[in-house]
């Protein structure tokens, strides 16, 4: 775009907001016996000779509110503001905080021995930037070595943190500063689980809209839920449609401040009322401009960039913007605006045209069985994998109708993958089917192919042009309406998020930008094309010869 004289000057010369523009209220007036925020400030000048920023004292301020009894009100807070306004700074002297007097509020509850910060983000190399910085403030190897570090190294030490730590474990995969009371800052990579088992005090989890699934989140929360006066703090940029945990976390508080709004700010309960009959214990402070402004609107800047005027390095943002990046990086980056969606569902929408599920009657008795293979038709079965490392497994069939219309069904699922082949040998001896089809290559899939066919089943292998047409001819079917299915929740969801990428100028399910799993819909799309390019085959023989089988 291309920035006029009247924003670059209303730029160079602006503040930043301190407050942000959505925000959860306290519960009461905020002073040094209401919130450690004043108190991690106080740290931060004394400490570490560091003067926080005016938006990041705020945050510190409203974000750390105690309850009556001395506990933190927030067990999680979410924090959205754009990009180069301070999070590492502001995670750096909390992180030291945390750990150097916090881990001593409450032994009788939470010993200092067993008081553990985590560090995550969305791999492990981004979170070991906060950490590095923590570690250079307190490493006593920088006293006891002085030549084997920087001059700027050796002027971040703070003596009297160093005088309370011990050497650190820095050995790739072990990162951790220990205390000489026993608390611990560790760091891990919040898609891999990073955490669990462990009961964790503190936590920060950065760039939350990176978690494409709720396994990173639910890993890392499960752990402080049980944990005394626990707190996470989610910080990141907005997000568009991948960000599905930002984005549920996100509308779930605004929620809780609209409900606010409509309890207290109109008079219908005090304050003290709605926090017994309310769940107040996760905080939103999000710096954003409104939706839909101009991007040459000035106050829409200083609105989700609350670094301007003390230290953001304006000339680069303005550079940035007359580089000609798209409008949508523009919003999301720099003005903190949500981006619902750049990406389009791959399945024609007519997919909910063609449910033919089980009807009941008023009085709960089933009228109508809904879509169903015929007697006797050719059958398939198509098999995929998550690609995460906790891994589900989806097994579906297709077959014809009565009216000559395929029918398709997601018939099992299960986290894993060793239940997989048994599961399928049961089905075809059950059913008489023949053909499997199933991704060999590049996937976790790939895996049952010989164990298929080592099981005596004739494996449809789906790699290369095969795949490329696959999820197309599927669409093609769902376009003219040859094809039917019973409605399930888990296979509706893949079809209505379920995204493809090119490969070939050929369309195929990618998993990895999918907003949620696509397995289902693979599976589905696997049995299809086993089901139109395969005959139906003689009856199959039981492997067993006494037909008598083991379940294990």
């Amino acid at each position: 775009m291309r920035v006029s004289a009247e924003l670059r000057g209303a730029l160079l010369r602006g503040r930043g907001s301190t407050t942000p523009r959505l925000w959860t209220k306290p519960l009461r007036e905020l002073t040094p016996e209401t919130s450690h925020g004043f108190h991690v400030i106080e740290f931060a000048a004394r400490f570490l000779g560091i003067t926080l920023r005016p938006w990041q004292k705020w945050l510190l301020i409203h974000a750390l509110e105690l309850t009556p009894e001395g506990r933190y009100r927030f067990r999680k807070v979410v924090i959205i503001v754009g990009r180069q306004n301070g999070k590492t700074k502001l995670i750096e002297v909390l992180a030291l905080w945390w750990l150097f007097v916090d881990s001593d509020s409450f032994p009788d509850h939470v010993p200092a021995d067993e008081f553990l910060v985590l560090g995550t983000a969305q791999d492990k190399d981004t979170a070991k930037k906060v950490w590095r910085k923590v570690l250079r403030r307190c490493n006593p190897n920088v006293e006891k070595w002085p030549a084997r570090f920087s001059p700027a190294e050796r002027a971040a030490i703070v003596p009297a943190l160093v005088s309370e730590a011990m050497p650190p474990a820095e050995s790739n995969g072990s990162e951790s500063i220990i205390l000489k009371n026993g608390a611990q800052y560790q760091i891990a990579a919040s898609t891999s689980g990073g955490g669990r088992g462990d009961s964790i005090s503190r936590a920060v989890l950065d760039e939350l809209r990176e978690q494409r699934n709720w396994e990173g989140w639910a890993a890392l929360s499960k752990t402080l839920n049980g944990t005394f006066n626990s707190q996470l703090w989610a910080i990141s940029s907005a997000g568009d449609a991948r960000s599905v945990v930002l984005k549920d976390l996100r509308e779930a508080a605004i929620a809780a401040l609209q409900e606010y709004d409509e309890y207290v700010s109109s008079g219908i309960q005090s304050i003290e009322e709605y926090a017994n009959t309310h769940d107040t214990s996760i905080g939103l402070f999000e710096w954003s401009a409104l939706e839909k402004c101009a991007l040459d609107d000035p106050d829409a800047y200083l609105q989700s960039n609350p670094s301007i005027g003390y230290g953001y390095e304006v000339e680069a943002l303005l550079s940035d913007l007359e580089s000609g990046e798209p409008e949508s990086v523009t919003r999301t980056e720099v003005l903190c605006q949500w981006v619902e969606s750049t990406i389009e569902p791959f399945m024609d929408s007519k997919w909910h045209d063609l449910t033919d599920a089980p009807r009941f009657n008023e009085r709960g008795a089933q009228v109508s069985e809904g879509s169903q293979i015929a007697d006797g038709s050719h059958m398939t079965i198509g098999i995929d994998t998550t690609f995460t490392n906790r891994s589900m497994t989806y097994i579906s069939v297709a077959g014809y109708r009565d009216d000559g219309r395929i029918h398709v069904e997601v018939v099992r699922m299960r986290a894993g993958m060793l239940w997989v082949v048994p599961e399928v040998v049961r089905l075809a001896e059950e059913h008489g089917i023949r053909h499997v089809a199933v991704q060999s290559r590049g996937c976790p899939a790939a895996d049952f192919v010989q164990p298929l066919k080592d099981a005596g089943l004739e494996v449809v292998e789906i790699f290369g042009t095969t795949m490329l047409n696959s999820a197309g001819r599927l669409k093609d079917r769902v376009r003219d309406g040859l094809l039917r299915h019973r409605g399930q929740p888990i296979l509706n969801m893949a079809m209505d998020h379920g995204v493809a990428k090119q490969l070939s100028g050929m369309d195929i399910w990618d998993g990895s930008a999918s907003v949620v799993d696509v397995a289902p819909a693979r599976s589905v799309t696997n049995a299809v094309l086993a089901l139109e390019t395969t005959e139906k085959p003689e009856p199959l023989e039981s492997a067993y010869e006494d037909h008598d089988l083991l379940v294990v």
